[in-house]
């Protein structure tokens, strides 16, 4: 129990060290499916040599039948690379991941990104995918792993306001008694993305 509330309380200080960063553009995303909530907050730094340097803080809430009452918090960092001469959008970093997996503790370290391809001709439209992992050696708690991925349809209403239909799969591997793998989301979600 000490050492689940020492986790929990550094998770704590990292999103707030990552929430009062100095950003210049600023997001909320909201998604919404039929048995869970995910919500994100995002800020872009400008003016890094490498690229944009983006942080967000996110919570997904699950009620489905094989993650029953699952929630997961995650901070991340990525750096965003756009080009020029192509419409795609590419970012690469890493999340930190704290949460519940029915009843079993789940903190992990993932590295992976996400790529969007955005063509001027299309419109507003845009496709995108995602993957995160974390393999055991970087898994904690009850947790021997966890692994996100998904693709995203997006349209751009206006600058601020994007809305996303996507799907994604979220798959924690408990250690703990034998479980195996614990399916935290599996399905098609609806999203709506706010700039301010």
């Amino acid at each position: 129990m000490r050492s689940e509330n020492m986790h929990l309380r550094l998770f704590s200080f990292l999103l707030a060290a990552l929430v009062s960063a100095s950003a210049f553009a600023d997001s909320m995303t909201a998604q919404l499916s039929n048995d869970n909530a995910r919500f994100r907050y995002s800020m872009s730094g400008m003016g890094q040599s490498f690229g944009n340097l983006e942080t967000s803080a996110g919570f997904l809430y699950t009620d489905n039948s094989t993650g029953k009452n699952s929630y997961l918090l995650d901070v991340g960092t990525f750096v965003r690379g756009e080009s020029v001469e192509a419409p795609i959008i590419v970012s690469i970093g890493g999340r930190l991941y704290a949460g519940r997996a029915k009843t079993y503790t789940v903190y992990a370290v993932g590295l992976g990104g996400d790529v969007m391809l955005v063509p001027d001709s299309w419109g507003g439209f845009g496709l995108g995918a995602f993957f995160m992992i974390a393999p055991s050696v970087v898994a904690f708690g009850d947790s021997n792993g966890l692994i996100e991925y998904g693709a995203t349809l997006n349209f751009e209403v206006s600058p601020q306001a994007t809305v996303q239909l996507g799907y994604q799969k979220i798959d924690v591997d408990i250690s703990a008694n034998n479980v195996g793998t614990i399916n935290i989301d599996n399905g098609g979600f609806f999203a709506v993305k706010i700039k301010f």
